[in-house]
């Protein structure tokens, strides 16, 4: 098993998650170990990093998120930094432009960023399908986003290579309650996620979709499962068929 590469303040949080097994947060993992407020960003990035090493749960207790340590992983996760040719490939096939905002270097002044689409500790890949270049407010915003949608249900939805069983192990992980669309965007990775979300119908799953108020007071698009089957053997396979079928018959 790959030893984790871990420098004195990774240990320090390891050892602090160790001590609360009811969990603690990150304010007060900062409060604990001293951390001035100009490095606060940067002890966040060393405590992701032990996800990939180790699996930490996140968890909302009250009005407070803590992280509670769950043991070492049996696989650690990718953590093979972007060499220069991969991040010149990612900037140059973004011709100056942010994949999410589309502001461009050219127009608008901005920097572009090379990052991970799925993170590295949710089991992304250190590879060019899984890489896109960002301008630094939009990367700073995802990874807000990310932190907002972190989960282990999340975590293992995002796995599967299937954008159906995703989207379905997402649901299923919440049966009964609502999942607000932005968190299903995020584990399709797909525009069409809603086309593919209606077609898990077929299976004779039934999802209900119902409008939900954000904590800002304004009101989003949420889903619920209420049903579910077992997973065909080859999910999209079954579908696709499924959908030829049906187009023969309403010939």
């Amino acid at each position: 098993m790959e030893k984790p590469a871990l420098g004195n303040i990774h240990r320090k949080i390891l050892s602090l998650l160790r001590k609360h097994p009811e969990g603690i947060s990150e304010g007060e993992m900062r409060a604990a170990l001293r951390i001035p407020s100009e490095k606060q960003g940067q002890f966040g990035r060393r405590r992701r990093e032990l996800h990939y090493y180790y699996r930490i749960e996140r968890e909302q207790v009250g009005n407070k998120t803590v992280y509670i340590y769950r043991g070492r992983l049996e696989k650690p996760r990718d953590t093979a930094p972007i060499d220069a040719k991969t991040r010149a490939l990612v900037l140059h096939a973004a011709h100056g432009r942010c994949g999410m905002c589309g502001r461009t270097i050219e127009k608008h002044g901005i920097t572009l960023v090379v990052d991970h689409k799925t993170p590295r500790e949710w089991g992304g890949k250190t590879k060019p399908d899984n890489l896109w270049a960002l301008c630094e407010e939009c990367n700073q915003g995802k990874k807000n986003l990310f932190d907002s949608v972190d989960s282990p249900g999340m975590r293992s939805a995002i796995q599967h290579e299937s954008v159906h069983v995703r989207i379905g192990e997402l649901l299923k992980a919440c049966l009964g309650k609502p999942v607000p669309s932005h968190m299903i965007d995020i584990a399709a990775n797909q525009d069409e996620w809603r086309k593919r979300l209606r077609e898990l119908r077929y299976l004779g799953w039934k999802i209900t979709a119902i409008r939900m108020k954000a904590p800002g007071g304004r009101f989003q698009s949420a889903y619920r499962l209420d049903k579910f089957t077992e997973w065909p053997s080859d999910t999209t396979g079954w579908i696709r068929k499924y959908e030829q079928d049906r187009a023969k018959r309403n010939r």
